[in-house]
């Protein structure tokens, strides 16, 4: 790890108690941030925090199947249509939902990981896999560090390989104890 910069300020999601702290992993398409995601999500896990996750998605998506029961309810106009088994349970809206509206979804947990969502403020992971994706580091707000595939001249704010997981994973974990 390189160290250059103070912690940035820690932006916390809400008064309510029940909203947990809120970590961005940000960077251009291609760039890493899936995996990376998905290593810290195993890694906090594993280490006995409860975590969620919510993916921004820059064009539109599908969750749901032609022909199933919830798709035919969504085609016969349902604006909110929900699914529930013994494991699991879904509600797609037909409608955006900002970062705000989607927290009670995640009520209750040690962590809330928000893949994507480059312009919002809250604490960020900035993955950078090529030198043209450096201009993210100026584009953004409160980068906690900086997770790059390759060495960075000094970018201002600490940096870690993208393979150094129990690095990047300590870095959340001083931001999580800051904020509870």
């Amino acid at each position: 790890m390189q160290m250059n910069k103070k912690r940035p300020a820690v932006s916390r999601s809400g008064d309510s108690p029940s909203i947990p702290p809120i970590l961005q992993v940000v960077g251009y398409s291609n760039s890493g941030k899936t995996t990376l995601v998905s290593k810290l999500i195993r890694e906090l896990t594993i280490k006995g925090l409860s975590v969620g996750s919510l993916k921004h998605d820059a064009h539109d998506f599908e969750i749901d199947h032609p022909g199933k029961d919830t798709w035919k309810h969504r085609e016969a106009g349902a604006k909110v249509v929900g699914i529930t088994s013994a494991t699991k349970a879904a509600v797609i809206f037909q409608q955006k939902k900002s970062i705000v509206e989607m927290l009670p979804f995640y009520y209750g947990l040690d962590l809330l990981i928000i893949e994507g969502y480059k312009f919002a403020d809250y604490p960020k992971i900035v993955v950078v896999r090529t030198p043209e994706h450096e201009q993210l580091l100026t584009d953004v707000t409160n980068v906690l560090c900086v997770a790059a595939w390759n060495p960075l001249p000094d970018c201002g704010h600490r940096r870690y390989s993208i393979n150094d997981t129990a690095g990047i994973t300590g870095e959340v974990l001083d931001l999580i104890g800051e904020q509870k």
